[in-house]
């Protein structure tokens, strides 16, 4: 992080026009949708809920339940990660390539005016999940400081967040992922 010049959207949100808002989430949206075609490597055998390299998901809020950690195979790999977790989902689920951890201290933007995209780090929790994950956990975690407080972070994630990925279902999709992170005590 050092070496990147700039500073996170965390620190910079508060000031940033709405046109620059605009621009930085469409950037992400974009990348969003690439790093989603990532596909895991061939030892999946079909569909795979996993980190890289065949190891168990490293996800924050599941690293310390190690039998939720997978890694789950075959085409029933969604359903299995979900019977594991207690997450009751019904709707057919596409695994895609996710951050795992897309929250505004990881995002860095350029410095100057019109700031852009200028990395995204801490990949250290990103693996293949159900689709959902990404927006649930990006909707859920608390990253609060004076720069970003809790009028901004409700913004983010009511206006802002759903520019960048699209968001799920509340009944269907978000209530039981929440009941999964709120049961675990996590």
């Amino acid at each position: 992080m050092s070496l990147i010049e700039g500073e996170t959207l965390q620190e910079r949100w508060s000031d940033m026009n709405e046109d620059e808002r605009q621009s930085v989430c469409q950037e992400l949206k974009h990348m969003v949708e690439a790093w989603r075609t990532l596909a895991p490597d061939d030892h999946s055998h079909g569909c795979y809920v996993g980190s890289m390299g065949g190891h168990p998901l490293n996800d924050i809020f599941i690293s310390s339940h190690p039998e939720l950690t997978g890694p789950f195979q075959g085409a029933a790999a969604v359903q299995q990660f979900q019977d594991a977790c207690g997450i009751e989902i019904h709707d057919n689920v596409p695994v895609v390539f996710t951050h795992s951890d897309l929250v505004p201290p990881d995002i860095m933007l350029s410095p100057g005016p019109n700031p852009r995209v200028a990395a995204v780090i801490d990949w250290g929790q990103a693996g293949w999940y159900p689709a959902y994950w990404e927006y649930c956990k990006a909707r859920r975690v608390n990253l609060l400081s004076e720069r970003f407080d809790v009028a901004l972070l409700e913004e983010w994630r009511a206006r802002y967040l759903p520019m960048i990925m699209p968001p799920v279902d509340e009944e269907a999709v978000y209530h039981p992922w929440l009941y999964f992170v709120l049961s675990k005590g996590i």
